[in-house]
């Protein structure tokens, strides 16, 4: 650790950790959906679109700013450029696997070498949020000396273009505008949420949980979640809950597991849909399974099973290949090295 920066905060690395399981399983369910593996898990995946990612962007945005205080020379070495030089290289690894396997037919994925020319354009499906990082930092930093009120406006209401599809491209990019706004609010609301999580107790995430479970079953049920605002205010209760819950469960020593898992979630975030991809074309190759009783178990099952085992590749990958120069890092070091820092100006307090 710097000398000088601040002790690393458990029960945000909880909230990654939950986060991260919550994408790999996503992508598990797609998969295997794709692959005509379908269950009860196929029904839930989009009902939790209003806690994965919010959640994930959240988090990253409590951590950003300190760095959106640099000059940008010195915020794109230290917080851009890694994540932009892996996107391109590791959407490059996965194009290359798709196009030698069998095609996944529902599965959302780019598999032509155009996409390798188009992927700041239109963004690989897979891999689209280590290319919103990056952009999402440049933007926070454009905006910096704009008051929170103001940008976290903007962003809602771009936020609530995308949710309710008045805005769409059919693309990540719908993804990166709902989403920015918890990226930009977190910026702002981290010290009121650091001051108040001391306080947090279990009832509060009963509360919280409770409340979102009512919510989100009306919302269904209603059919509300293209109506302007709706999405974006459950997902905005999705991420209490997370952080509440999180909070909880980093006082759990018997969960320290959960924390190493969101201290390692580029990673696992980089490779854990290269398995799901070999196992849903193998299974492409060989023939759904028959029968409605085993497809349901299967549906069930595997895609829980595929996620554990793909969060478990991605981590001994990264261990054993995790020093490798340019795999999970920039071939060349001194792309990283710091500029001379002269501060670009405080972040404004709301």
């Amino acid at each position: 650790m710097n000398a000088g920066a601040p002790p690393r905060e458990t029960w945000i690395d909880v909230a990654k950790g939950i986060a991260i399981i919550l994408v790999v399983l996503f992508h598990s369910v797609m998969y295997l959906d794709g692959a005509g593996v379908t269950g009860p898990l196929a029904t839930l995946n989009p009902l939790l679109d209003t806690f994965r990612m919010p959640l994930f962007f959240f988090m990253s945005g409590l951590l950003a700013a300190r760095a959106v205080a640099l000059p940008f020379a010195a915020l794109f070495r230290k917080r851009m450029l890694l994540l932009l030089y892996l996107y391109v290289l590791w959407v490059t690894l996965q194009t290359i696997l798709l196009l030698f396997i069998p095609p996944i037919s529902q599965a959302p994925v780019n598999a032509r070498p155009l996409d390798l020319v188009t992927l700041f354009v239109r963004p690989n499906s897979n891999l689209w949020f280590i290319y919103a990082l990056p952009l999402f930092f440049a933007l926070a930093w454009l905006m910096r000396r704009w008051p929170p009120a103001l940008q976290v406006t903007l962003t809602a209401l771009v936020a609530a273009g995308f949710g309710s599809f008045l805005l769409h491209t059919g693309t990540p990019w719908d993804k990166m505008g709902r989403y920015l706004v918890f990226f930009i609010a977190a910026i702002w609301l981290g010290p009121k949420v650091r001051r108040l999580v001391p306080a947090v107790r279990w009832w509060h995430a009963a509360a919280a949980a409770g409340l979102y479970a009512a919510v989100t079953a009306v919302v269904v049920r209603l059919d509300l979640l293209r109506v302007p605002f709706v999405l974006l205010a459950t997902s905005a209760l999705a991420v209490t809950v997370g952080i509440v819950v999180s909070v909880l469960l980093a006082r759990l020593p018997a969960l320290d597991w959960l924390r190493a898992l969101g201290t390692r979630t580029l990673p696992i975030y980089l490779v854990h849909t290269f398995p799901m991809i070999l196992v849903a074309a193998t299974i492409v190759a060989t023939g759904t399974p028959s029968g409605t009783v085993l497809n349901v178990v299967l549906g069930t099952a595997l895609p829980i099973l595929l996620c554990a085992v793909a969060i478990i590749i991605a981590l001994a990958a990264f261990r054993v290949f995790g020093r490798v120069p340019g795999l999970f890092t920039v071939p060349v070091t001194a792309w990283l090295q710091p500029v001379p820092a002269r501060t670009a100006g405080p972040v404004r307090s709301p």
